[in-house]
């Protein structure tokens, strides 16, 4: 259900009467996206307030998803209700001990529940994306299926929030925890193509500043690349990601492949260290390419990551969808198209939801990964 409304009280009202009527009976579990057009606090009030026996998980968006359309300035929530599953919420609001260790802590909250399946919404500025999922799967195990998306604004990049229960939260990480008799099915893909030569990563600062390819200084190569429009960076970056083709990444050391594996966004440059800023980590050892994508491009990796997740599971119950905000904006009045297109493979009978975030959580080869500018879809089947 999706509510835009200039009250975001009234918002949390509505909503909570549309899914009262939707489902006949009070919901298990909200999963709740707002625009930060709207202030949360007022709207999780009155979701708690007329829905006082759902738990609450969520977080602020760049934009919304429901189950018919991708949207900006809504309050967008859906209400489960699965038997035979159980759901507990979980937050860590420590941003000072790092993200490693803030998703170890979270991480061992959630370990007690036993559970199946974890989603799990961070802050999209506070953390590192990358470093917290690795220390969740320091507990948790490398193969532990966690799906989701990190909090985003409205690419004003200053303030994002977690929502948990009855509390509006920021610098938290914030998840549900699902245990019991379901099925999952995930997928990734950007539909960026890669272009120019294979390179390895040899040098890297801090896990995310690149600086050196093939043992070169890495910002003279982007700029050659990128030519004339540098003069747009670092806007210009969301257009040129890098592509990991094959080499090591974490723990897995991938063969080489045509197609790309893993995307991460230019955030910044770094010109006194002739430096690349990504909003992940790129591990030394990883062969990348260069990318680009047309919006045909862009909409067709959507696709094709519905295609993969039904291809595993034909007949689910509920669609996730997190989506980069750097699909968005390269999309532009287009970001419509490539939600649409997998929600019309989905079908009717499929209860949807997400929302375009500042980086996704998803497995790729049974190992999740945090990615950048990638279409990212679990369905699950209870």
């Amino acid at each position: 259900m999706s509510i835009v409304h200039d009250d975001p009280a009234e918002a949390g009202l509505e909503v909570a009467e549309e899914l009262l009527e939707a489902l006949g009976a009070e919901p298990q579990l909200l999963l709740a996206f707002v625009s930060t057009r709207m202030d949360p606090a007022p709207a999780l009030a009155a979701l708690n307030r007329e829905l006082p026996g759902a738990k609450v998980v969520g977080c602020s968006s760049y934009a919304e998803i429901n189950s018919e359309e991708a949207l900006s300035g809504s309050l967008t929530v859906m209400g489960l209700r699965l038997e035979g599953v159980a759901f507990e919420t979980f937050s860590h609001t420590d941003v000072a001990s790092g993200p490693f260790e803030a998703g170890a802590a979270f991480a061992r909250k959630v370990e007690g529940f036993e559970p199946s399946l974890l989603m799990v919404f961070p802050d999209g500025l506070a953390y590192n994306g990358t470093r917290l999922l690795q220390g969740m799967q320091s507990v948790l195990g490398e193969r532990f299926p966690i799906v989701g998306g990190l909090a985003a604004d409205d690419a004003k990049f200053e303030q994002t929030h977690q929502l948990h229960d009855a509390r509006c939260l920021t610098g938290a990480v914030v998840g549900v925890a699902l245990r019991g008799d379901i099925r999952v099915a995930t997928a990734a893909r950007a539909g960026w193509r890669p272009v120019g030569a294979t390179r390895t990563v040899t040098k890297v600062d801090g896990g995310n500043v690149l600086l050196e390819l093939d043992g070169q200084p890495a910002l003279p190569i982007l700029r050659g690349y990128i030519g004339e429009r540098w003069s747009e960076m670092p806007m210009v970056g969301v257009e040129f990601p890098l592509g990991v083709v094959g080499g090591q990444l974490g723990h897995q050391r991938l063969e080489e492949r045509e197609d790309i594996v893993l995307l991460r966004a230019i955030k910044a440059v770094d010109e006194e260290r002739q430096a690349i800023v990504f909003g992940g980590d790129i591990p030394e050892g990883a062969r990348v390419r260069l990318s680009r994508a047309t919006k045909d491009d862009v909409i067709a990796g959507a696709d094709a990551a519905c295609e993969a997740a039904l291809a595993e599971l034909p007949d689910p119950s509920i669609a996730l969808f997190f989506d980069c905000m750097a699909r968005k904006v390269v999309l532009g009045p287009r970001y419509k198209d490539e939600v649409e297109g997998s929600m019309a493979r989905l079908g009717p009978e499929v209860a949807k939801v997400g929302f375009h975030t500042f980086g996704e959580l998803s497995p790729v080869n049974g190992v999740t990964m945090h990615h950048d500018e990638t279409f990212t879809l679990a369905l699950i089947k209870g």
